[in-house]
């Protein structure tokens, strides 16, 4: 299913709708090795082993959620590549706020949040990782409806859908194609324009501007209050001391 977006789109999405495979991004990831050109998007009904950041799985059983992953090829050097990750944050909550008809939120780096609740997050994984111009697959899971069974125990309290949350729950194919038109737009704005005007709008969405937060990085929690991102998307944390500290990974947890 091929479709173009209006405005800024640069290609046309070229959308595969795929039964139950062990991941999205896997896919993508071996039609990228093999030369596929930008604009892939692989809409998978369900997921044996799909996965988030940081090494976490992402449950993904039939008819409660919407996993998909697309390919990219942008013109950047690799050191750009990462803020791919918020560009795709952006889109995602423009477009499930519109497809919803509630406001959809951010916590950096890139979980969909609806009513203080992750519904959603942005995988972002690229190749090569040197030198050379990379490629780019951005997997996206969104929780549509709460599974029959419950969503796991160690995550329970801190995960929601769209239907749980009171969202207009559309045809997914609809939902997937207003998503995309979304992402089409940003990822045309920031190849054309750079990534502030992605900041601007990425902290206007954010729900944890000027609150405290603690942040697990490498070397152990630190805290303080988050401030926004900078123009290569890390987070600005400002600690007791007043000093802004930039932390480009880790997990934010609201205090």
């Amino acid at each position: 299913m091929d479709f173009h977006e209006n405005g800024s789109s640069p290609f046309a999405w070229r959308l595969e709708k795929v039964g139950r495979v062990d991941s999205s991004n896997d896919l993508v990831l071996k039609r990228a090795r093999d030369g596929e050109r930008e604009g892939l998007a692989i809409w998978a009904q369900s997921q044996r082993n799909g996965r988030g950041r940081l090494g976490r799985s992402w449950t993904s059983p039939p008819g409660a959620g919407l996993y998909f992953s697309v390919l990219l090829r942008p013109p950047v050097p690799a050191e750009q590549v990462a803020a791919l990750s918020l560009v795709a944050a952006v889109a995602m909550a423009e477009g499930l706020s519109q497809a919803g008809g509630i406001p959809v939120g951010l916590k950096w780096p890139n979980d969909l949040r609806l009513a203080g609740k992750k519904m959603g997050g942005i995988l972002l994984e690229y190749e090569p990782k040197g030198g050379k111009r990379p490629w780019v697959v951005v997997g996206v899971g969104i929780n549509l409806k709460s599974p029959p069974e419950g969503y796991p125990a160690e995550f329970r309290d801190s995960v929601t859908s769209m239907e749980a949350a009171g969202c207009r729950v559309a045809d997914e194919g609809e939902i997937i194609q207003t998503l995309l038109g979304h992402l089409a737009r940003w990822y045309g704005d920031f190849l054309a324009s750079g990534f502030e005007r992605v900041r601007q709008r990425w902290e206007a969405l954010c729900d944890g501007i000027d609150k405290h937060a603690a942040v697990s990085v490498a070397g152990g929690p630190i805290e303080g209050i988050m401030r926004g991102i900078d123009a290569g998307g890390r987070l600005l944390l400002e600690e007791s001391s007043g000093e802004l500290r930039l932390i480009d990974a880790g997990e934010v947890v609201e205090r």
